[in-house]
This record gives C-alpha cells, structure tokens and sequence, in this order.
C-alpha cells in the first residue's frame, strides 16, 4: 500500500472513531499510526543494522500512551522484511544506540533537547510533536493543521543523520525545508 493510501486510511480510521474519542487520545492514535508507516519510506545506511533482520526499532522518550498505541500497532508487523519493536525510554535517557526511529514528543523540553542531540550524526529518524518552529535535530516534526493531523520534514537533519527519505514521504509532509 503506498503511502497516501495508507494516510487516507489512516485519516478514515480516524474520523470513523472521532466521536467516541476524546481529542488527545485520537491525535495519539494518529501519531502511533504515522510512526508505524514512516520506516516504510526513510533508507537507512546498512550499518544501521546488526544483520539483514533486525528489527527496526522506534524508541519512545516518556509518552506511555504513544508506546502503548504503537505496540499494539506494529504486533507481527514487518516493513522491508525487518520486524517492528519498540523500546520504552525515560525522558531524557541516552537511547544507547538501539533506536532507528526516536520519538522524544515535546522537542522543547530540556531532557528531550538532549535526546534529539544525542541522535545527532547517527542513522536515527528523530520525530517530535512540537507546535511551530520545527526542533532542531528533529527529522520530522508532528503538527495540528485545522484540526488534523499532519507533519514536517526537515531534510537538512535527515542527511546529517544519514537517511534518505523517499519521494513519497515527502510529497505528503505539509512542509518540506530543503538543506
């Protein structure tokens, strides 16, 4: 399924389920559903990986909700033959090297600051939920757009970081900053 599809998908899921939800557990919802598609679209450099089926891990700084959606998201789930896991962390915990995608949410507070530093130059998809100016070290940051959910891309960090992002990923970020 390509990646508008999979948004359109995602976007139906969330208005059938609107009604019965309060606002934030949706927008939660919506998030865990974007982390779940994401490694679909972002090329990792071999080195990222121990072996050919290492799971691609997302790691997730102090959001228990966000953790508890995408575990139940990516159960049995594959992208590219590589298993889904994902790894709890404290904010501000060092992630040790064993995150492809960090999710740190508020990308403003001092403890997720340090955490989007810490990624800085290793193969590691950064993602934040800050509202405004996009983060710095945040590969892709979350954004409420009348009322749905949407994303921006910050190329600049993914290159730093090593990745390549896929054409179709790009075309449907609301906004795109070049290097």
């Amino acid at each position: 399924m390509d990646l508008r599809r999979a948004l359109i998908a995602a976007a139906c899921l969330a208005a059938a389920i609107a009604a019965a939800q309060p606002q934030r557990a949706l927008q939660q919802r919506v998030k865990a559903a974007f982390l779940t598609k994401f490694p679909a679209y972002v090329d990792w450099p071999p080195a990222a990986f121990a072996t050919p089926r290492s799971p691609i891990v997302i790691g997730v700084a102090g959001d228990d909700e966000i953790a508890r959606e995408l575990e139940a998201a990516i159960a049995g789930r594959e992208v590219a033959e590589r298993p889904l896991r994902v790894q709890r962390l404290a904010p501000g915990e060092p992630d040790n090297g064993c995150c492809h995608i960090l999710f740190v949410g508020d990308g403003t507070d001092p403890a997720a600051r340090r955490q989007l530093a810490g990624a800085q130059g290793r193969a590691v998809l950064t993602v934040t939920d800050v509202a405004g100016a996009h983060p710095p070290g945040s590969v892709i940051n979350f954004q409420v757009v009348e009322e749905r959910m949407r994303f921006d891309i910050a190329r600049e960090a993914a290159e730093k970081n090593g990745l390549q992002l896929r054409a179709q990923l790009l075309a449907v970020a609301r906004q795109v900053t070049a290097p």
